[in-house]
């Protein structure tokens, strides 16, 4: 496992609550549940002040300030000034972030409407192939990055990607890449907007991957296979997590040949809980190996389909023992974001609770009850690879930060803001934070693991070789 910082980094979280278009810092989230407490306390105090001012005192007022009936009175009017001066305030921060939550959400929108017609019309005009190329060439981009993070590449400037408006333009690029594909086929223009991501959703990022999968697998890309697990190890003591950097500091680092998987068990024989952290993307070979955490599942889990890294995470939890009815709790970075939260939306397990970080996984579909939490930094493109997504589950809290907004990317590295360490770091804020969404969340987290010490397990997936087809 993974060490802990010992210091909290600094820096500004920003929450979007699902359902609702509440978007606001964590600061003044806590600043607004901090002055409805102290309504609510005020205006019990006046209760109080009024009970004891009904007390017969053993006589009439006498007018003077040593008459405690006239000093109730006085308290109990301050009180209530004090309780309506904090509802105010409270009701005032609360107005402020919708408002801030429904501009964001209508400027998106009126993004996404834009991007979609532009699409529309570039593959009206015959430039199919070269936009549908850019979602392979993004994901091709990235394997770069991935090989150039781990080797080097001096005098190479990536900073133009780490940027909240790089991930902004990538939500758009990605989001608008069935469009395009309408545009070519003459579907009218109001049928594709009526479908697409600013209208039903019902096409979008998922049905561009399945074209993709269709075109690459014909030419012995994104080849999927079944896959294999084995625990890589005896298993090992473990504490129950405690916040959500428990649960970062726990996901396994994307390592060639090192374990993908960690599942932690707590409780009794009787009723056993389960914590369980997927590591990301280790290889980013367009060409499927023996290494389910690859491009080919990438591209797969994006199309909704059965991916060789969510294979081996669904069998290493059925071999650890997990039933139906255990309480899960699951967290995954980058592709194990994904993982995560298609293990969810898939109803095998009983999941309580997931949490992603630096994850394309907005559009998946979590069940209702499931506190789900989406960690994502404004400057990690890595995030906008899943599109622009405008409908949020009620359960869902984004928490978002820029990594680098007061220190310059580290020179060489091509996506900092998307590596687990930085993530890490975000996830310390988040246990600092005093915002009820959040505190709330870890609460779910330790109701579900206890207090008691368990077992962790690491595993590992293997792809198997491809059968040959018979003549």
């Amino acid at each position: 496992m993974s060490e802990r910082p010992d210091a909290v980094p600094e820096g500004e979280l920003t929450i979007s609550v699902g359902g609702t278009t509440l978007v606001a810092t964590d600061a003044v989230l806590a600043q607004a549940e901090m002055l409805r407490n102290a309504q609510v306390q005020a205006g019990d105090w006046q209760s109080r002040v009024e009970s004891i001012r009904q007390l017969d005192l053993g006589g009439v007022w006498t007018w003077t300030p040593e008459d405690p009936s006239l000093t109730l009175t006085w308290a109990g009017v301050a009180l209530g000034q004090l309780e309506e001066r904090t509802g105010d305030l409270a009701a005032s921060l609360t107005d402020a972030a919708e408002r801030y939550g429904w501009t964001e959400r209508a400027v998106m929108h009126m993004a996404v409407l834009g991007s979609a017609g532009l699409g529309y019309d570039l593959g009206r005009f015959r430039a199919l192939v070269f936009l549908l190329a850019a979602g392979p060439a993004a994901r091709g981009a990235l394997a770069w990055r991935a090989w150039n993070s781990h080797h080097g590449s001096p005098g190479i400037d990536y900073r133009f990607l780490t940027s909240p408006a790089a991930v902004v333009l990538t939500k758009l690029i990605v989001t608008s890449l069935d469009d395009v594909a309408a545009g070519a086929l003459g579907v009218p223009l109001p049928i594709d907007l009526l479908l697409g991501d600013s209208g039903l959703g019902l096409v979008g990022v998922s049905t561009t991957a399945v074209a993709v999968l269709a075109a690459a697998r014909s030419r012995g890309l994104f080849r999927e296979g079944p896959v294999k697990v084995a625990t890589a190890g005896a298993a090992t003591s473990a504490t129950p997590p405690t916040g959500v950097g428990d649960l970062a500091a726990r996901i396994p680092k994307a390592i060639a040949g090192q374990p993908q998987v960690l599942i932690e068990n707590y409780g009794t024989p009787e009723n056993l809980s389960w914590a369980v952290y997927v590591g990301g993307t280790i290889d980013w070979n367009a060409v499927a190996t023996t290494e389910p955490w690859d491009l080919t599942a990438n591209v797969t889990a994006m199309a909704g389909q059965n991916a060789g890294s969510l294979q081996a995470v669904m069998q290493a939890m059925h071999a650890a023992g997990i039933t139906a009815g255990d309480p899960v709790v699951i967290a995954g970075h980058s592709q194990g974001g994904l993982v995560a939260t298609q293990v969810a939306a898939s109803g095998a397990f009983a999941v309580r609770a997931v949490v992603t970080f630096g994850a394309p996984e907005s559009r998946v579909s979590v069940p209702s009850g499931v506190a789900t939490m989406t960690v994502e930094h404004t400057d990690d493109v890595t995030t906008g690879l899943g599109g622009a997504s405008m409908v949020q589950s009620e359960d869902r809290i984004t928490v978002r930060r820029e990594a680098f907004f007061s220190a310059e990317p580290p020179a060489g590295e091509a996506l900092p803001a998307h590596h687990l360490d930085t993530y890490r770091e975000t996830a310390l804020l988040i246990d600092a934070s005093p915002e009820k969404n959040l505190t709330d969340f870890r609460d779910t987290v330790t109701g579900v693991l206890g207090s008691e010490p368990g077992d962790a397990v690491l595993w590992r997936g293997i792809r198997l070789p491809e059968r040959p087809t018979p003549r």
